[in-house]
């Protein structure tokens, strides 16, 4: 008896191994194993089992040592799922099947406790008659096949609520429900709500940053089909779940689903499309700002559209400049503002999303940043290898000199602008030096007991005046008591080397919006370069408006999602194998591309391996062709790959 083995190794192959006779009975396909592997004895998993091999010569084939499990952790999906995520994002079945099944012998299916009784479903209290009424629609879906819907709509706390009790009541007829949230701070929080509710038996976390008895916990619970509520991060969709028959994907349109840091890449949104249609489960994707795409399923009958009743009204909005008297970051109308604040002892929020605009070059009189002549996305300063500074587009490629002239006020005089969220702390303790002021933003997030934790216990006691943060700083808002937000610079956060830009952006204002409108005294300042940098007046509209404009220029210029795009990396030191293994990359690519954009360098200017990528479009019909093309292509010596489908960062 023979079986295929693959291990947590970049190659894209399995192994052949014989099956001693003793352990013939034990192994199946899913099942984990200990082989040698080189010289060492390493954890493998079982593909397939014969009485034959293909092996040339049977005698050199070596013995499995012992098998792990007594049956598959994960479910019957499990080779579905990996052949569905190496299609669709590329990458070595190994490596997928290992992110799905993990690799630690300790990680295995325990005893578990008989289900003697659930907790008790209280009767939903919806705020109005449709929001009862969309309950009562989605609930006949469950158990009724696979189901697929988008819940839109300014009210993201009825969304949260339908999700929440909708998987109470899969609860209560023991199947497992996945609800997912883009954040760990979000996960935490709502996973401490909901075991009020109904018990932390039945209600458990997941992601990263877990214990390891918290984890071995919460994945022998899932593995052997008990039922449960999992609140998780984008990691959730990779659980190995037997009896899923709910799944809800809040704030379904932020960037944090797609992973594109660690292997296995995926999007969450097309992960668990996949999933629930093999589970015939129900799934949701909720957001008072939807993305482009779920926009887009929509529009192809891919998946159905529920729109809440909009619960918002009038909410003052001013645009500033970036400067005032006082500061050279802050304009006098949002220094009023938050001092207006500080003397009603109300908390005030101030977003920055500073990622990869460190040395952006910006007029020293207006504050307009320069941008590309041929695309028209602000320009980077870095030096080349000779040590002279030149401005880059991060977008094109497009390269220019340090002189330049302000389209604006026609100033020759330019000047990198450095820091961020940091900074804007130091203005602020320098302005009010007796106010708290917290910073949220990934750096105070790193450890457990960094400031960016305890924004919601102290906004809760009131003693957090003003947060300054990213985006990931949002979640505060759910803090009722907030009722001045702005956005420290509007010309960064339109303007950038991603293509979603335009649409992050709308977004951003929107939900600040959606957020504000029902509060007492609540404004939103934004501070820009000018009026002009975006079409603001879409605020006095509807997102769907804002959604169907960005969508036509979209379909306009070829990008996402008309069109589908794949990207790879290309690293090395040497500039001369960096060349040549972009033409290459190029030319394995360009037969089943209808675009090829690039190389564009890119990465810091400390590191030692030069960066550049290539942008390859191609239509939908192609684009699983083109991933397993380019994911098929093995490095030349001395250089790196690295492929990217459906890319989020360009950076």
């Amino acid at each position: 008896m023979y079986c295929k083995v693959v291990f947590d190794v970049p190659l894209d192959r399995d192994f052949d191994y014989s099956v001693p006779e003793h352990l013939q009975s034990q192994v199946i396909p899913g099942v984990r194993i200990t082989a040698p592997f080189g010289h060492m004895l390493t954890t493998g998993l079982v593909v397939s089992v014969s009485s034959q091999t293909t092996f040339s010569n049977p005698s050199l084939i070596k013995d499995i040592t012992c098998v792990l499990d007594e049956k598959p952790l994960f479910g019957s999906d499990l080779f579905s799922l990996a052949q569905f995520i190496k299609k669709t994002w590329g990458g070595a079945i190994g490596q997928i099947l290992f992110a799905l099944v993990p690799p630690q012998a300790y990680f295995k299916l325990q005893a578990q406790e008989e289900v003697s009784s659930l907790p008790a479903l209280s009767a939903a209290n919806f705020s109005s008659a449709e929001i009862q009424t969309t309950f009562e629609r989605l609930k006949s879906y469950l158990d009724n096949g696979s189901h697929r819907v988008l819940i839109s709509g300014a009210d993201s706390n009825a969304q949260t609520q339908l999700a929440v009790q909708l998987a109470a009541l899969v609860l209560q007829h023991c199947g497992q429900s996945l609800l997912t949230v883009p954040d760990v701070l979000a996960a935490q929080h709502l996973t401490e709500q909901l075991q009020k509710s109904f018990g932390a038996n039945y209600v458990m976390c997941w992601h990263s940053k877990m214990l390891l008895s918290q984890k071995k916990k919460a994945f022998s619970l899932i593995s052997s089909g008990q039922p449960c509520i999992i609140i998780s991060v984008r990691s959730g969709g990779l659980l190995p779940f037997k009896n899923l028959r709910f799944a809800a994907i809040l704030e379904e349109e932020n960037d944090n689903y797609k992973q594109e840091e660690n292997k296995p890449y995926f999007h969450l949104r097309d992960l668990m499309a996949f999933r629930c249609k093999q589970h015939e489960a129900l799934l949701i994707h909720a957001s008072d700002t939807p993305s482009l795409e779920m926009i887009h399923a929509v529009r192809k009958g891919q998946a159905q559209e529920i729109i809440l009743p909009e619960r918002s009204s009038l909410l003052p909005i001013k645009i500033t400049t970036k400067k005032g008297e006082h500061s050279a970051l802050l304009s006098d109308e949002l220094l009023d503002a938050l001092k207006y604040n500080l003397q009603a002892n109300r908390p005030s929020l101030l977003l920055l999303n500073r990622r990869g605009y460190s040395n952006a070059y910006f007029c020293l009189d207006c504050g307009t940043y320069a941008k590309c002549k041929e695309c028209g996305t602000i320009l980077s300063r870095e030096k080349t290898e000779s040590g002279e500074d030149r401005l880059i587009c991060k977008k094109c490629g497009h390269i220019e000199e340090l002189d330049q002239t302000c389209p604006k006020c026609k100033n020759k005089i330019f000047k990198s602008r450095g820091g961020g969220t940091q900074k804007i702390v130091s203005e602020l303790n320098k302005l009010f030096p007796t106010a708290k002021i917290i910073r949220l933003d990934s750096d105070t997030l790193q450890h457990k007991d960094g400031q960016g934790h305890t924004v919601r216990r102290e906004l809760e006691q009131g003693q957090a005046d003003i947060i300054v943060g990213t985006n990931q700083a949002l979640n505060a808002l759910q803090n009722e008591r907030i009722n001045l937000a702005a956005i420290v610079d509007a010309d960064l956060e339109s303007d950038s080397p991603d293509f979603r830009a335009s649409e992050h952006f709308g977004q951003l204002l929107f939900k600040l919006k959606n957020k504000l409108s029902l509060r007492k005294e609540a404004q939103l300042i934004i501070q820009a370069s000018s009026s002009d940098i975006y079409p603001f007046e879409m605020l006095h509209k509807s997102y769907e408006a804002m959604a169907q404009e960005e969508l036509a220029a979209r379909e306009s210029f070829g990008y996402p999602p008309y069109v589908c795009m794949v990207k790879v990396l290309i690293k090395s030191k040497d500039p001369v194998l960096l060349e040549a293994e972009t033409a290459r990359v190029m030319s394995a690519g360009a037969a089943l591309a209808t675009e090829v954009l690039g190389p564009v360098k890119t990465g810091k200017r400390t590191d030692k391996v030069l960066k550049q990528y290539i942008l390859f479009k191609t239509t939908a019909e192609k684009y699983t062709s083109l991933v397993s093309a380019l994911d098929q292509l093995k490095p030349s010596k001395k250089t790196d790959l690295r492929l990217f489908a459906d890319p989020y960062d360009f950076y």
